[in-house]
């Protein structure tokens, strides 16, 4: 499992988005390589002001009427002195909102120091709630993870295990009998929240698994678009080995365990591999008992515990 630290650049932003968030761009062309590293988006109001320090110039600027009001106000000379000192600072891009017409100044000082500079028609609220959602999801922390992503029940569950104990077969199975394809082989793992991890393919594997003897099959050709989705939170981690791996104790009664992926802690359980275990209902089992145990309801406690009654009863 390795991790990537993610950013997006700022022609990347335009490529994905110019159309949902209606953005043109205006200038500042060579400096579409530069890249936004947080969700978060700014005003440059106070910097407008002359105050710099809080400026992040690696958070995409949002200039809306505000901004532009108070510069009016301003006298010309300190206005072009607040407008070159903030795009001196190398912003990763501004966006001006409203479709408003850019003064001057700041197409200047965009091009002067190659500030991609954007003008969207949408208002400020609605552009920089959207732009949120979508660098949040863009820039969540990310890790890759070997193993193969199956949507259960509506439960994202990952198979992971040592190469060639059959996963995929596990898989496909799943898929024939209703359940739906993430990720094969390598799985994306974004953390977008303290405790939230989901789950997706990377792009150039998307919809596609590996069988050994038959090769490279395209589930979405094969069982149609109801056999695949692309992304699901994580619910379950199922752990494939080999019987003769699983001790007595545990083979006999179970007990619960956790993992941590990605500082997130997840429930794992054991799936050993013998001949003649239907491995695809067993996964079913496993996803259904998780949908029961989130629900409160935990019957192996609820087994060992009768048990125990009965026991004292009998000594009583």
């Amino acid at each position: 499992m390795h991790q990537d630290y993610s950013r997006v650049s700022i022609s990347d932003l335009l490529e994905e988005q110019a159309e949902v968030l209606k953005m043109t761009m205006i200038t500042g062309e060579a400096g579409l390589g530069r890249y936004i590293d947080h969700p978060r988006v700014e005003k440059p109001s106070l910097a407008f002001a002359g105050y710099l320090e809080k400026l992040n110039d690696y958070r995409l600027q949002v200039v809306g009427r505000s901004e532009l009001s108070y510069l009016a106000t301003r006298p010309e000379a300190e206005r072009k002195k607040a407008v070159d000192a903030v795009f001196d600072l190398r912003l990763a891009a501004v966006a001006v909102t409203y479709d408003m017409q850019i003064p001057d100044i700041i197409l200047e000082a965009a091009k002067r120091t190659d500030t991609p500079l954007i003008s969207t028609s949408l208002d400020s609220q609605t552009f920089m709630t959207n732009m949120m959602l979508y660098l949040n999801r863009r820039l969540a922390p990310r890790t890759f993870q070997h193993g193969v992503y199956m949507d259960v029940f509506g439960l994202g569950v990952l198979l992971t295990g040592a190469s060639g104990i059959g996963k995929s077969e596990i898989a496909l199975e799943l898929v024939s009998r209703g359940h739906r394809l993430i990720a094969d082989d390598m799985v994306e793992l974004s953390r977008v929240g303290t405790d939230v991890l989901v789950g997706r393919s990377p792009e150039a594997l998307k919809y596609h698994m590996e069988i050994r003897g038959i090769g490279i099959l395209n589930i979405r050709d094969l069982f149609g678009a109801a056999a695949i989705t692309d992304a699901k939170r994580v619910g379950l981690v199922l752990d494939v080995i080999p019987w003769d791996d699983m001790s007595e104790q545990i083979r006999l009664i179970g007990e619960d365990s956790s993992i941590v992926l990605h500082d997130v802690r997840l429930p794992k359980v054991l799936l050993p591999v013998s001949p003649g275990r239907s491995l695809a209902v067993l996964v079913e089992v496993a996803a259904r008992n998780q949908l029961l145990k989130q629900r409160g309801i935990e019957s192996g406690k609820v087994f060992m515990q009768d048990l125990e009654n009965r026991i004292q009863q009998g000594q009583g």
